[in-house]
């Protein structure tokens, strides 16, 4: 994760005002390498659900299956069983190219994919459905950081302030680093995702003493207001929470007691 990966996803969620957009504009007319990041970002940032669904009902699936039964109808059985034999199936190119891009239509691609995350077909992970999917990925996601990721980190504030200023503008509330400070917990970057079309923020804490904690506010509420609740995910302790129109997670392995309280005070500051 760079040290501008957090304005350039601003910048492709179009959450940056004109000075800021027009400042990051100059510096990648000027710099290749963030140019290249950014490209490489892009994919992550982009409304994947809506993109799949256009490629979808655009895609040529009848002649595609035409191309797969045609492939393997074709291959005499002497043939087939000779191949075998010698190295194990050998499928033609135009099979293979078939099913690959049957199998990408139909396994489509999961509700939240931020940068550097591959999809999770739905498919395959039952616990990615519901009210509570969000939590499940996130923790999906959170088990590939680790202290390592984030101790790299520089301490920025005026970096901080500007990426809790354009998580505001996405989330529609205020978010200020009195609301997000925890005591003992070194606050490293704030990010904004989507899932399901709805802003999703994460700010990552390095905690000395038992690693990577995420604060993770999403702008979607599952219709009910929720206290704080311990939970187990994905070999992470989670305490979940929502109000009337938010809902709240804060991640990581530290002790059920210090993760509840520290949410508690979470819950508190952002309801100021």
């Amino acid at each position: 994760m760079g040290p501008d990966d957090a304005i350039l996803v601003a910048f492709l969620d179009d959450a940056l005002s004109p000075e800021e957009r027009a400042s990051l504009k100059t510096r990648l007319a000027r710099e290749p390498e963030l140019k290249a990041r950014l490209d490489a970002l892009a994919g992550g940032s982009l409304p994947f659900r809506q993109s799949y669904d256009a490629l979808a009902a655009h895609a040529p699936q009848a002649r595609l299956k035409a191309i797969l039964a045609a492939s393997q109808t074709a291959i005499p059985a002497s043939t087939a069983n000779d191949n075998q034999k010698r190295s194990g199936w050998r499928v033609p190119p135009a099979a293979v190219a078939a099913a690959l891009a049957l199998f990408v239509l139909g396994a489509g691609i999961g509700h939240y994919l931020p940068p550097g995350l591959w999809p999770f077909p739905s498919g395959q992970h039952g616990d990615h459905d519901g009210p509570d999917a969000w939590r499940s990925t996130v923790a999906e996601y959170w088990g590939l950081t680790t202290s390592q990721t984030l101790d790299w980190m520089p301490n920025d504030v005026s970096t901080a302030q500007r990426d809790l200023a354009a998580a505001t503008r996405r989330l529609g509330f205020p978010l200020t680093p009195d609301k997000i400070s925890l005591p003992a917990q070194e606050l490293k970057r704030v990010e904004l995702f989507h899932y399901d079309n709805a802003p999703l923020v994460e700010i990552a804490y390095l905690d000395e003493l038992t690693g990577p904690l995420a604060f993770c506010i999403y702008a979607n509420n599952p219709g009910t207001v929720t206290p704080p609740t311990l939970e187990q995910r994905k070999g992470f302790n989670v305490v979940f929470w929502s109000d009337a129109e938010r809902s709240y997670m804060l991640i990581g392995h530290g002790p059920d007691e210090i993760m509840q309280k520290l949410a508690a005070m979470l819950a508190k500051q952002i309801a100021a």
